[in-house]
């Protein structure tokens, strides 16, 4: 049976999260709204019509709240359409009130009609889910709308004067949150846009280490086991029956590294890699002696056991090419195989010529490579190269199994890359680092836009606080209080690089409290005007923005103090105290949109930041699979097209003749090119290359380049073969020489006339 792969839903971005939040926002919003005005509606419901009135009530309330209900799961567009439903609906009512019940409320405790508590939800409903344009086209349509009802339902004589002064006191209100709205959406859609360029970067890193890894590996295994069988061949002295049983052992690793084991998970026994190693000693160095003190109980994973020959392997071949220059005697080799730390130590010495290993040429893979570097690439893998001229040389391997970690479920990406290292055993696939999630942002609009709103600020609070007949005992008060609440709005406007400092909020909260008792205890509870305690609503927008500014704590102190300020004055005037907080608590619900919108920013800020984590993360983990079977493929068709074909004639050949020797040194030779050369292993200079040796001509190509190759790396190919189609004897070494240098490439020919020649980056031959 089949296994059905469950389709992951695409994570959310940070648009969709920002849409999300805001939803979830206006829910909680509408519920205190309509829970504050409950009273006022039961107070001023339509009489002939009972039954619309609570229609009507319950789709302004309803609608939002269902909204922030549905705001996690459902679908982006059903949100959408929920939302300027909401918007139509309030539209609606509030043009039936204007032509239906245009009329003073002289029923009740306030002439404000009921609907006029929610004027800011469907703004905010049609923001989120419209462009920036028609966000504030809707809020200075419904703000018009709502001075004009209130004008038309007042009490007060001058009807228009309130009209005016509740119309500018909603669009000041509403303005904050549409402006934070379209803010918030646009710098979601700059970290998509930034997720989305480091998504691919680390993708293409993540590729490109994969890539080079791939090759590493290949490159190694060329070295180690397709290199060596060709010369072993080419130079003669070893028997064909062991040069044919290298080069079948050498086919069936090529072919292991396209076809990966059915049992990635077996494991020797020590006995077992004694036994392997004792072998490849008899080949390689008949005259080394194996000592081993290894338990039979120790088990060693494939790829451990694979890496630890292929490089005591390697050793061994430099060993027997290197160690007897020079000494007149037989070279004494020994193989020590150690138990260490739960794992496995080989020691590969001889007491020959030893050599300077800080002089190794870079481009000579036997150490650096096929010891060292596979070692390193092999996780708990080291190594080590110890010589020195005339003191012979020792080379260490070892491999040590990582601790355990404790049991734990293992996270989504780190379970798909343990697969992946497993279905591609040839690539070391590289988790990105993760990062530290950032502080929360705290969002503010910037400087032009805070200045507008600073000075509609003043605007509005200046028209409410002066605008009405106010007895002249009360004016100091107002007037000083009124510049405590302008101080305050001006700190707030002062840019932070993230959150309002804590000493700015705490002054913020206290020139609010003074601005409010300033204001308040001049008053008296006979003849109030309609604005009378116009200062509760601008201290109430100050802590909005001191909520968004991110300092929410603060800001409920500040609504706290405002409270207490309340009730002292209902207390002083005569009042019941609980005047005071019926006075406050119209203010509750914005405070807390406030609130609940800088928590949603601040939560969705942190979820995004991992969030896009894991994201870049399955990105890398996905590239890097592509790109390693890519590599892989491609760097094996090139191995086996051009080796392939003189490995079979060893695995199967008796004997060796000249021909068939030059040619395994032809072929090395040009795998060499191939792995210390890759920018120059094209033709036509693969072709003049060959062509060249058979003539005699001692060729060495290099790349130092790296990943920057040249632009001009044809003219280099093309200065290249035109000098080797000439030359007849002699050497040539030609390098492509690394980004930082003043030259491309340099041609080194050494014949009857030396010469250097030097490529320009403009693709020009010069002489040195």
């Amino acid at each position: 049976m089949t296994a059905r792969t469950r389709k992951v839903p695409p994570a959310p971005t940070a648009v969709e999260r920002h849409a999300r939040v805001l939803y979830g926002a206006m829910g909680v919003a509408a519920l205190a709204f309509g829970l504050l005005c409950l009273g006022t509606y039961l107070e001023q419901a339509w009489r002939p019509a009972p039954a619309l009135s609570l229609l009507a009530f319950l789709l302004v309330f309803g609608l939002p709240l269902l909204i922030g209900v549905l705001s996690k799961w459902a679908s982006l567009r059903l949100l959408r359409s929920l939302a300027l439903a909401d918007g139509v609906v309030f539209l609606a009512i509030l043009a039936f009130w204007l032509v239906v019940r245009a009329e003073p409320l002289t029923t009740g405790a306030s002439d404000i009609p009921w609907v006029i508590s929610f004027t800011g939800i469907p703004a905010m409903a049609v923001a989120v889910a419209t462009r920036d344009r028609i966000g504030w086209a809707y809020t200075a349509l419904v703000c018009t709308a709502s001075g004009l009802l209130r004008a038309a339902t007042t009490t007060d004589p001058q009807p228009l004067l309130v009209g005016v002064e509740d119309g500018l006191y909603s669009l000041l209100m509403i303005t904050v949150f549409v402006g934070l709205t379209g803010l918030t959406r646009r710098r979601a859609a700059q970290v998509d846009a930034a997720a989305l360029f480091v998504g691919a970067d680390q993708a293409a890193r993540a590729a490109q280490v994969a890539r080079q890894r791939v090759r590493l590996s290949i490159d190694a295994l060329v070295h180690d086991s397709v290199i060596s069988s060709l010369l072993m061949a080419g130079r003669g002295g070893i028997p064909a029956p062991t040069i044919a049983r290298h080069a079948q052992t050498t086919l069936a690793r090529l072919d292991a590294v396209r076809t990966p084991a059915l049992n990635p998970g077996f494991r020797a026994t020590g006995h077992e890699l004694v036994d392997a190693l004792e072998q490849l000693a008899a080949d390689l160095a008949p005259d080394a002696a194996v000592h081993s003190d290894l338990s039979d109980n120790l088990r060693i994973p494939a790829v451990a056991v694979t890496a630890l020959l292929d490089a005591v392997g390697e050793a061994l071949r430099n060993s027997v090419a290197a160690a007897g220059r020079g000494q007149g005697r037989q070279v004494v080799r020994t193989v020590t195989v150690q138990g260490r730390r739960g794992g496995i130590r080989v020691l590969v010495h001889d007491d020959g010529a030893g050599f300077d290993p800080a002089r190794v040429p870079a481009e000579r893979l036997g150490i650096t490579q096929s010891i060292i570097g596979r070692m390193e690439r092999l996780t708990g893998g080291a190594a080590a190269v110890r010589s020195r001229p005339g003191a012979g040389t020792e080379v260490e391997v070892s491999w040590t199994p990582e601790p355990s970690p404790a049991a734990a479920p293992a996270p989504a990406a780190s379970a798909a890359l343990a697969t992946l290292a497993r279905t591609a055993p040839a690539a070391v696939l590289t988790r990105p680092e993760p990062t530290t999630p950032p502080a929360p942002t705290r969002l503010r609009p910037p400087t032009p836009v805070s200045l507008a709103i600073i000075a509609l600020f003043i605007l509005v609070h200046a028209l409410l606080a002066f605008g009405d007949d106010e007895p002249g005992a009360t004016l100091p008060g107002e007037v000083l209080g009124f510049l405590a609440l302008v101080l305050a709005a001006l700190i707030m406007a002062r840019p932070d690089n993230n959150r309002m400092t804590r000493v700015r909020a705490g002054v913020v909260v206290a020139l609010c409290a003074l601005a409010g008792a300033l204001v308040a205890f001049p008053m008296t509870p006979a003849n109030p005007t309609p604005f009378g305690h116009w200062y509760l609503g601008a201290i109430t927008l100050l802590l909005v923005v001191l909520a968004v500014r991110g300092r929410s704590d603060l800001a409920w102190l500040g609504y706290a103090l405002m409270t207490v300020v309340a009730i002292v004055w209902c207390l002083v005037n005569g009042l019941p105290g609980v005047n005071g907080l019926e006075m406050v608590s119209r203010h509750a619900g914005t405070l807390l949109a406030g609130s609940l919108f800088a928590l949603g920013m601040a939560r969705s800020t942190q979820a995004l930041s991992v969030l896009n984590g894991e994201r870049a993360l399955h990105s890398a983990a996905a590239a890097t699979t592509v790109a390693a079977i890519e590599e892989r493929e491609s760097q094996l068709a090139r191995v086996n097209v051009l080796s392939r074909p003189i490995l079979d004639l060893l695995a199967q050949s008796t004997e060796l003749g000249p021909e068939l020797r030059a040619e395994c040194l032809l072929v090395e030779a040009t795998l060499r090119d191939a792995m210390r050369a890759r920018a120059l292993f094209v033709e036509p200079l693969v072709s003049a290359t060959r062509a060249a040796r058979l003539r005699g001509v001692e060729v060495t190509l290099l790349d130092d380049s790296g990943d920057h190759q040249p632009v001009q790396m044809s003219a280099v190919v093309a200065a290249v073969a035109d000098e080797l189609n000439v030359l007849v004897s002699g050497r040539l070494t030609a390098r492509v020489l690394p980004a930082d240098r003043p030259f491309i490439a340099s041609i080194v020919i050494g014949a009857a006339t030396p010469q250097m020649l030097m490529v320009t980056p403009e693709g020009l031959l010069q002489e040195a």
